[in-house]
């Protein structure tokens, strides 16, 4: 069956991966949508790694203080005994399930920030997780923190070049929606392809492809709907391609965990070691609202967490690039001090943020927050979140913090050598390379 042009628009034709659509509001700001250009901007090479653990990851039994009789007076049942506690100080350590993270700590590369808040805290999953992403507290934003980073350092001169963030999973979280920078969700490598919005992907006889090519790649239109499709379509189809190339190129022979996570980790790793210019990568693996039989849950989670980055971090060390990657590891909210009666912990408040890479400053950064004075039975926080994007942004990315969270907030310093040069371009994007060759894929901004 051949494919026309009307086809295309009357199928709504987009996108990459997983059947989803453009979102409506690119067709009223297409024309917004800038060129990758050329700077003589220094270029950065630094990755940040966005690990969501959704459902309220219980910090006190991750960052465990076994040194406090409080700890133990509290969590009958649910407290990780002294024993079995991998020491980090004479008070503070690990669950056990974390081993290979201790590992990392124990090499200097990871760093735990104890305390993590923000005023007024939230127990909602939704509304928790919606201030975490969009780096807003006080009131409902339309887009997320990383989406602000992009707009002010990925677009324009500012672009660092093919492929400046991506989700891997599903449908983009808030964190990464933004105005200017297609942000694609990929599942796996292998399944990133074109696809209508009905979900057909293009085979040999159908050739979509190649009508897709010959309609629009060098067609000016003077249509806003056909300008959008012509643009979008085709870095879609180009990022596709070059996605593909990548899994066909890359080789390891770490071993992953045969899950969700591990396998999405490694998805991380093939991009990284396509060298595509990429900044921010976000992944989310969930199942941590333990309000019933924790303990043995629990630990099944922190397993596959620590296995999973330390597979990643195995795979980045053979890249060669262990000093230029970042992962962040954070949860939307912390339990409860008290245990429940179901064996479980209930919704609280603060909980610790964990860093790993080569460049982070090792060790326990804030204070654990003090089992007697609580708020209401909650944890009482030390670190605004905040700051730690905020460093983030300013050290690791090199960006402008100002842009990304309120500009009152003090960026929190967890790199070595901060602070880096301002972003610049990839040297694919600095040679005047057009975005039609870039970038595409599904939205970050995915709305009805």
């Amino acid at each position: 069956m051949a494919f026309t042009r009307r086809d295309f628009l009357r199928r709504g034709t987009l996108f990459v991966a997983m059947g989803l659509t453009a979102p409506t509001f690119l067709t009223r700001t297409v024309e917004a949508m800038p060129e990758f250009g050329s700077s003589a901007a220094a270029n950065s090479r630094k990755m940040l790694v966005v690990v969501q653990l959704g459902g309220g990851n219980d910090g006190l039994n991750t960052v465990v203080p076994f040194g406090d009789d409080a700890y133990y007076q509290v969590r009958p049942t649910l407290g990780v005994p002294r024993a079995d506690v991998l020491r980090l100080t004479d008070t503070i350590g690990l669950h056990p399930s974390l081993a290979k993270l201790k590992d990392r700590h124990d090499a200097g590369q990871l760093a735990i920030v104890q305390g993590v808040g923000y005023p007024n805290p939230n127990r909602s999953h939704f509304r928790s997780m919606e201030i975490w992403q969009t780096a807003i507290p006080d009131k409902v934003a339309s887009n997320g923190w990383i989406g602000h980073y992009l707009d002010a350092q990925c677009c324009g001169e500012g672009a660092p070049g093919v492929l400046p963030a991506a989700n891997i999973g599903g449908q983009a979280p808030l964190a990464l929606w933004n105005e200017h920078v297609l942000v694609p969700s990929i599942g796996s490598l292998s399944t990133f392809q074109f696809r209508t919005e009905d979900g057909e992907a293009p085979d040999p006889a159908t050739s979509q492809l190649e009508t897709f090519r010959r309609i629009y790649a060098q067609q000016t239109s003077e249509r806003v709907y056909d300008e959008f499709v012509r643009k979008v379509g085709v870095d879609a189809v180009n990022t596709s391609e070059t996605l593909k190339r990548v899994a066909r190129s890359y080789q390891t022979t770490v071993q992953y965990p045969r899950n969700g996570f591990g396998q999405g980790l490694q998805t991380i790793a093939q991009i990284i070691s396509g060298d595509l210019g990429s900044r921010v990568f976000y992944i989310s693996t969930g199942g941590f609202d333990t309000h019933a039989n924790q303990a043995r849950t629990h630990a099944n989670l922190l397993t596959n967490v620590s296995d999973g980055l330390h597979a990643f971090m195995l795979d980045i060390e053979r890249l060669g690039k262990l000093d230029e990657v970042m992962v962040m590891c954070f949860s939307e909210f912390g339990r409860r001090v008290r245990e429940n009666g179901s064996g479980g912990t209930d919704h609280g408040t603060a909980a610790p943020v964990l860093l790993l890479g080569g460049q982070v400053q090792r060790g326990l950064h804030g204070q654990q927050p003090s089992l007697a004075d609580l708020d209401s039975g909650d944890l009482k926080y030390n670190v605004d979140f905040r700051a730690i994007y905020a460093g983030l942004v300013k050290d690791w990315l090199g960006g402008d913090p100002s842009k990304v969270v309120d500009p009152s907030i003090t960026p929190l310093s967890l790199i070595r050598t901060a602070s880096v040069a301002p972003t610049g371009l990839d040297p694919i994007a600095s040679q005047g390379t057009s975005r039609r060759d870039l970038i595409g894929g599904l939205l970050a901004r995915a709305i009805a």
